[in-house]
C-alpha cells in the first residue's frame, strides 16, 4: 500500500483536486438548472447554492480518490495503465483530432439533424453556456468522468472478463479490451440520460441522440485510453467540450 501511494500520489491528488473544483462547478450549475419550484424546495431545506456546490465537490473528490486508486490497480492488472510522465506528439495529435471531430459532431448533428425532430434540443442552444458550466465540463467531465468510466469501469469490466473468459492466460486480449470499451461507452451514454431527461425529456430521438453522440464519442475516448493512456482520453474529453462550446458561443 505504501509503495502504491508513493508511486501514484500525484495522479490521485490530481484526480481529487479536479473533483473538488469540477464537482463544485457542476453542483452550482445543476442547482441553477433545476425548475424554480425544485430550487425553492432545496432552499427551504437550508441547502444554499454554495452548499449544494460544496456537497457535489466532496462527492466528486471522493470519486476521484477512491475510484482513481482502485482504477489504477485494475488498469495495471489488465495492461491498460501507462506510467509515462510526458505527453508524446503522436497521441496528442490523435487526442486533438478526436476533440475536433467529437466537438463538432456534438453541435452540428444537433443543429442540422436532431434539432429538426425535437424543439427541446433546438431551444437548448438559445441560451449561451455560462462560465461555470464550461469550467465544470472541462474539469469534472474531462477528469472525473474519465476516472469513473474509463479508468475504473472499463478496466474493471476488462478485469472481470479476463478472469471469466481467459482464465489461465497471463495477458488480457485485445478482444476483451474492445468489449470492455463498448460496455463502458454504452454506460457512459446511459449516465447522461437523467440530466438529458430533466432538460429535454425522453423520446426515441432523444435516446438515439444520447447513445449515438455520447456513446460514439465515448468509444473514441476508450480507444485513446487503451492505445495511449488515460491522460490522452482526458485531453480529448476536455477538448471536445472546448470545441463544442466555442462553436456554440461564436456561431449559434
Amino acid at each position: 500500500m505504501k509503495e502504491f501511494v508513493r508511486k501514484y500520489w500525484k495522479a490521485l491528488l490530481f484526480f481529487t483536486v479536479m473533483g473538488l473544483f469540477g464537482g463544485f462547478c457542476v453542483g452550482v450549475f445543476m442547482m441553477d438548472s433545476y425548475p424554480a419550484e425544485i430550487q425553492q424546495e432545496i432552499l427551504a431545506q437550508g441547502v444554499t447554492r454554495p452548499l449544494f456546490g460544496v456537497v457535489s465537490a466532496l462527492q466528486s473528490a471522493a470519486y476521484g480518490l477512491i475510484l482513481g486508486a482502485v482504477g489504477i490497480w485494475l488498469a495495471k492488472k489488465v495492461g491498460l495503465w501507462k506510467d509515462e510522465t510526458n505527453f508524446e506528439k503522436k497521441p496528442v495529435v490523435a487526442a486533438v483530432i478526436v476533440s475536433v471531430i467529437g466537438g463538432m459532431a456534438m453541435i452540428l448533428l444537433d443543429v442540422f439533424f436532431f434539432g429538426n425532430y425535437s424543439d427541446a434540443i433546438r431551444d437548448s442552444y438559445l441560451v449561451k453556456p455560462t462560465p461555470i458550466f464550461i469550467l465544470g465540463s472541462v474539469t469534472y467531465g474531462a477528469v472525473i468522468e474519465e476516472v469513473m468510466l474509463r479508468l475504473f469501469l472499463m478496466s474493471g469490466v476488462a478485469f472481470l472478463l479476463h478472469l471469466i473468459i481467459e482464465r489461465g492466460k497471463k495477458e488480457t486480449s485485445s478482444a476483451v479490451l474492445i468489449v470492455a470499451n463498448i460496455i463502458s461507452a454504452a454506460l457512459f451514454a446511459a449516465g447522461h440520460l437523467p440530466a438529458t431527461a430533466m432538460l429535454m425529456g425522453l423520446s426515441p430521438m432523444i435516446l438515439l441522440r444520447c447513445f449515438l453522440l455520447n456513446g460514439g464519442i465515448g468509444l473514441l475516448f476508450g480507444w485513446l485510453y487503451r492505445r495511449y493512456g488515460l491522460r490522452y482520453a482526458m485531453l480529448a474529453h476536455g477538448g471536445c467540450h472546448i470545441v463544442s462550446k466555442a462553436i456554440w458561443i461564436l456561431f449559434l
